[in-house]
């Protein structure tokens, strides 16, 4: 999604101090929504669209704890920038604890403040952008974009971690329906009866606990596009009904008697081959033909070669939060990645980019940076660079310890060596180490409990 498509939530019960954000945001160029409660975020039908929440709660914990609240309610996805009162360090902690990115000062500074939103967004954007080179996937976006124009339904298939949602997400930028919502929902990942609730909503009263009418995904998703993610593991019995809702473009709420119209653009997403699961009868044939208007196939990575370190730079960009350091990856590192076969692809990229950025000291990762899972790691045709890789190396690492004992066994040789560099500093060796005082100090006093001297 472009930072253009974004809109930033400023969260702010006192005018006056509501009014001064929104101007610095609106003059930094993007999209702002003034609220001046929590109880407000998500309900102008942006959710989707939320690209940063600013929220300034000063010296009220109770405020804070509404933020996350209501947060965590509307299901929105997207950082909470925290401002609070100079010196409300308890505060502070618990905004981070909550998951707040990051936490500001109040009064705020405005270049200090402009510079971190427009941080978030770079972010925010680059998380959703498609990144490829390869010639067949490079039609493939293509196609995509054709059929953007359109509304018919599409169906994305592919092996896990190929990156089905963020080319729906790209097909949704595309569209027509841009600047409605994007509504994503896992078809796998919760119980049938709480799957139908959150698709079709329900009426007041509708069953035990009913206090309210709930609009389901297929409203709140009204004028946008809904992404169907795991469409295969669709109960059977769900199936007709969604079939229904297809079909005639209305539904009716569990409880309810009325039939409600929904305008509503579907993109499903499978794993499986549907083909199959038809014919095992597992999966309805009048279903499959619904949502198989318009099928794009995305490939592995392994198949993809020339995708694989550009997709790896941009998720070092992506991870490497407010550090302003460009981390390369050195010839020997660009070699293993190139001939490593990734089973998990883009997902299991996006991890070991995660644990090198945990690992790397300075701007260069090396190859003893990189750790794979050695449950999942498939054969590679290691190039000769490599052959003097030993046992002992982080990257071979040893069957008989897992993924997490090697990480852990680098990490405190990096921080020892950093501490002996500095001189045994402790605030020097948490700035070159990119990480808080405070998270040294825990790391330390774990390296102690296992009876090793630290400098």
């Amino acid at each position: 999604m472009l930072t253009d498509d974004l809109v930033i939530a400023i969260v702010d019960p006192n005018d006056q101090g509501r009014a001064l954000l929104t101007h610095l945001v609106t003059e930094a160029g993007f999209v702002c929504e003034p609220l001046s409660q929590p109880q407000d975020l998500g309900k102008s039908g942006q959710s989707s669209q939320l690209g940063l929440i600013v929220a300034t709660v000063g010296d009220d914990a109770g405020l804070l704890l509404a933020v996350f609240k209501r947060f965590h309610q509307a299901m929105l996805n997207c950082p909470v920038l925290v401002i609070v009162d100079d010196g409300q360090v308890a505060i502070a902690v618990n905004a981070i604890k909550l998951g707040a990115i990051d936490v500001l000062s109040s009064p705020v500074i405005p270049k200090q403040f402009t510079e971190q939103v427009e941080h978030c967004m770079i972010e925010r954007q680059d998380a959703n952008q498609f990144v490829c080179r390869n010639d067949q996937v490079r039609k493939l976006l293509a196609l995509s974009e054709r059929v953007a124009q359109t509304d018919v339904t599409v169906l994305l298939s592919g092996e896990s971690g190929t990156g089905k949602e963020v080319l729906a997400h790209h097909i949704h930028r595309n569209s027509t329906r841009a600047h409605q919502d994007f509504v994503a929902v896992n078809c796998a990942s919760m119980p049938e009866s709480m799957l139908e609730d959150m698709l079709f909503g329900h009426e007041k009263g509708a069953f035990t606990g009913a206090h309210q009418r709930y609009l389901g995904l297929f409203e709140q998703a009204s004028h946008g596009t809904l992404f169907l993610d795991e469409i295969g593991e669709l109960p059977f019995s769900l199936q007709a009904k969604l079939l229904r809702v297809l079909q005639e473009r209305e539904l009716k709420r569990l409880g309810g008697s009325e039939l409600i119209k929904v305008d509503v653009r579907v993109i499903a997403a499978t794993n499986k081959n549907l083909a199959h699961e038809v014919a095992s009868r597992n999966f309805r044939e009048d279903l499959y033909y619904r949502i198989n208007v318009f099928p794009l196939k995305l490939i592995p990575l392994r198949e993809r070669k020339d995708d694989i370190i550009p997709i790896a730079e941009a998720l070092l960009a992506k991870h490497q939060q407010a550090s302003s350091v460009r981390y390369n990856l050195t010839p020997e590192v660009v070699d293993f990645l190139k001939s490593y076969a990734w089973p998990g692809n883009v997902r299991e990229l996006e991890n070991v980019m995660q644990r090198a950025l945990v690992l790397v000291t300075d701007s260069e990762i090396l190859l003893a940076h990189i750790l794979m899972d050695t449950a999942l790691e498939a054969p590679i045709a290691a190039p000769s660079r490599l052959s003097t890789s030993t046992p002992s190396d982080p990257v071979v690492a040893s069957e008989n310890r897992d993924l997490s004992e090697v990480a852990w066994e680098r990490e405190q040789q990096v921080i020892l060596e950093i501490l002996t560099k500095v001189q045994g500093s402790r605030k020097a060796a948490a700035e070159q180490l990119g990480i808080s005082a405070r998270t040294l100090r825990y790391k330390l006093a774990k390296i102690k409990d296992q009876g090793i001297a630290v400098p």
